[in-house]
């Protein structure tokens, strides 16, 4: 492969053969691509000459190639390559004319020749040449690079055979000069400005460095974000066989009336696949692309930083500083955390009803709020007092603002009055009849109040939509459509009684959440301790939900990653398919403050590269297994350990949403045999609606989660992952185990 490498890197990108001195004089163009002067001159068109390899275009008036400099070092390691490595003999270049040229002998490094032996001879006795010094063809195949370039001198008349000694840095000058070029055309009071040609070299050299460590880093970016795409299409494939086998289970059993349906959909889910497909193989392409420009870029200049002397390095430093520069400010497409390619099949209206609701049953969706946001309308109508009332209408469309009717969508809507008092309006999905989704809401007061619109937990506007609630005498007729139907009010009505119903139902289940295996409910007494006015849940991990490979012992409270082999087979069918690891008994309260501990400890047996150790979160439980993690949804709020690669170590990290907003190492290093051991602490304050985490063994505060989303019960979720790398296991602390709580202020 190295060789491979090098002979790209020697010879001509369009002809492939090995550059030289003459007609396959290397050029290198503005995208740092390396063209041979026979090629290039043939590739111009129109004033303009197209790279080869990438195809970007550049001017080249009246054929002139001046704008393309010549690499200099590159024929000189040719030479070398072919000699050393390919074990190759050159013909004389003295021979003249001579139809049949003699096999070279020797070199001469002042002339840059190849020479035979009588040429060798002569070369030797000539007065101008004798002390020109030659190296034997033998020599040449043990020496090193430098020997083969040539002495760069002066080729001003009369200044034959100087060296470059300097520099003149002077506008319109920037070249190396001899010390009489500076004696007699570069002097500082004809306004040049003449440095040691090695002092320059050394500053340019640094610069490049600099920008080259600059462009690594956004080579690094671009080679992570095309790893990110990859993964993503691969996962598009896997996930659209899974959904594709579901729609086959759910329509197994009404086959006969859903089958045009079942088609429909699955027609609906390859042209969705299909066009996300199409949408991350088109950033791919993309990032392939410039991903080709930084890779050509840093392995140029690291070839020139490594093979040129001052003088070949500095003639080519304003096209590799151009082109650095270039690409610096270019961005990087790099693909969001959260921009989920989850493809799903919302087996909705189905079982008694289905005969009735057979052509609206299932849809297939690819439903990520970053598709969504930049194409969401909002309708802004004003409402009657005292009515029940749809100030919003929300409307998603896609990338050329056509209408989408995505159902199903997780649409919140704020309300707050003019002293910022909050309530929650109604959204009603009508986007099978409509198009769009309403938010119903009931004006108590006449008064301006603001909408805020998330969308998959993500903010529409942060400043909202401004709504006036008036009297009936004084709204306008523009207010029509803000009216309800009667089918509305009861679908409106329907929804705030099931959001009633579920508080009380949720009460009444953490009450009786904590029965034990024996089937024998507990007393109130032992369902939870209270450390002040903090309620300690008597939590326990859920054996048959945990993860296939994962285990729960006896006792309920621990979790290993590693399964026993003595162990008796356990029934999976209740157990996470996706998600690595169980979920606790019972959820937390929407009233009151929650207090739980977790011992954590791991070992590591191998190298790992950005993989995932242990994750503690809250979550809603139907969101639970839809992943392999649980930091992508949006009412989960985690605490993980992961291998950091920037950091090169084990990082504690908090997550919301799919974003990272918390980051600290936990360990010094990560090598094979590493290990921690730790407690943290969980402190649920459903007030202050948020979540506080604590390290509870050396008694300080870590992190805390704001605005927590308490509509719908969250569930302790505890997960261990990757057991062939990691040794991994988690106890949970809570109930009477809970003896003191570190105490943490709340307008922190």
């Amino acid at each position: 492969m190295a060789s491979n490498m090098m002979e790209q890197f020697l010879t001509c990108i369009e002809c492939k053969e090995y550059f030289d001195g003459d007609l396959h004089a290397p050029h290198v163009l503005p995208c740092l691509h390396t063209c041979c002067t026979q090629c290039l001159k043939s590739r111009i068109s129109k004033d303009e000459v197209q790279c080869p390899e990438c195809r970007e275009k550049f001017k080249a008036s009246n054929n002139d190639l001046s704008g393309f400099p010549v690499d200099n070092a590159r024929k000189h390691i040719v030479d070398c390559y072919r000699i050393q490595k390919k074990n190759e003999e050159y013909l004389c270049d003295e021979c003249g004319t001579s139809s049949v040229k003699e096999r070279a002998t020797s070199r001469c490094k002042e002339c840059d020749e190849f020479l035979c032996e009588k040429c060798t001879d002569a070369h030797q006795r000539t007065k101008l040449t004798r002390r020109h010094q030659l190296i034997s063809s033998e020599k040449l195949k043990n020496s090193p690079l430098e020997e083969f370039h040539n002495k760069q001198t002066c080729a001003v008349e009369g200044h034959e055979g100087q060296p470059f000694s300097f520099y003149c840095t002077s506008k319109g000058c920037a070249r190396p000069v001899c010390s009489v070029c500076v004696v007699r055309n570069h002097q500082q009071n004809g306004g040049h400005e003449v440095r040691d040609i090695n002092d320059v070299y050394i500053e340019n050299k640094r610069l490049v460095e600099g920008q080259l460590l600059d462009v690594k880093h956004k080579k690094t970016s671009a080679d992570e974000a095309i790893e990110l795409i990859e993964d993503n299409i691969q996962n598009l494939y896997l996930k659209e066989s899974g959904v594709d086998e579901e729609i086959e289970a759910q329509f197994s059993e009404c086959i006969k009336i859903l089958e045009k349906r079942k088609e429909e959909l699955k027609e609906k889910l390859a042209s969705v696949s299909q066009e996300k497909k199409k949408d991350l193989e088109g950033r791919l392409d993309h990032l392939t692309k410039q991903k080709g420009q930084l890779d050509q870029a840093c392995k140029f200049t690291d070839d020139l930083l490594q093979y040129s002397n001052a003088a070949e390095f500095l003639v080519m430093k304003d096209q590799v500083l151009n082109r650095m520069a270039q690409l610096k400010n270019q961005p990087v497409d790099v693909f969001p955390p959260h921009a989920s390619t989850d493809i799903k099949f919302q087996a909705t209206n189905m079982g008694d009803d289905f005969v009735n609701f057979s052509q609206s049953m299932g849809s297939v969706s690819v439903a990520t709020p970053i598709e969504f946001l930049p194409n969401t309308r909002v309708q802004v109508h004003d409402i009657v007092v005292g009515k029940e009332q749809s100030p919003l209408l929300i409307t998603m469309n896609e990338n050329h603002s056509r209408p989408l009717s995505e159902a199903d969508l997780d649409i919140k809507v704020e309300i707050l009055n003019g002293k910022n008092y909050r309530s929650q309006a109604v959204v009603l999905d009508k986007t099978r009849s409509q198009g769009c989704y309403k938010a119903v809401f009931t004006a108590p007061k006449p008064g301006e109040y603001r909408a805020l619109v998330k969308i998959m937990g993500m903010l529409l506007e942060p400043e909202g939509y401004v709504f006036k609630a008036k009297r009936i005498d004084d709204i306008g007729s523009e207010s029509s459509l803000a009216y309800l139907t009667a089918t509305e009010k009861k679908e409106a009505k329907d929804a705030i009684d099931s959001d009633s119903q579920e508080i009380k139902y949720v009460e009444k289940l953490n009450l009786q959440a904590l029965a034990t295996s024996r089937g024998k409910p507990l007393a109130s007494s032992e369902i939870k301790t209270a450390v002040g006015e903090i309620i300690c849940p008597d939590l326990s991990l859920d054996p048959l939900a945990a993860h296939p490979q994962n285990e729960v012992l006896e006792n309920l409270k621990t979790m290993n990653n590693q399964k026993s082999r003595h162990r008796t087979p356990r029934n999976l069918s209740q157990a996470f398919q996706n998600f690595r690891g169980t979920i606790g008994n019972r959820s937390l309260g929407r009233t009151g403050r929650y207090y739980f501990e977790v011992n954590v400890s791991f070992f590591i047996k191998r190298s790992l590269r950005q993989d995932l150790v242990f994750e503690i979160g809250l979550c809603r439980k139907s969101d639970v297994d839809k992943h392999y993690t649980i930091d992508n949804h949006a009412f989960s709020y985690v605490v993980c350990a992961r291998k950091c690669h920037i950091c090169q170590t084990i990082c504690l990290q908090g997550w919301n949403n799919g974003q990272r907003f918390y980051h600290s190492p936990i360990t010094e290093n990560s090598p094979p045999g590493t290990s921690f051991k730790t407690t943290y602490g969980f402190l649920l304050d459903a007030r202050q609606r948020q979540w506080v985490v604590v390290d509870a063994k050396n008694r300080r505060f870590i992190l805390r989660f704001k605005n927590i989303d308490l509509n719908k019960p969250l569930w302790p979720v505890f997960g261990l992952y990757n057991p062939d790398l990691i040794n991994s296991s988690l106890t949970v602390r809570s109930g009477k185990d809970i003896s003191s709580i570190l105490e943490v202020p709340f307008d922190y």
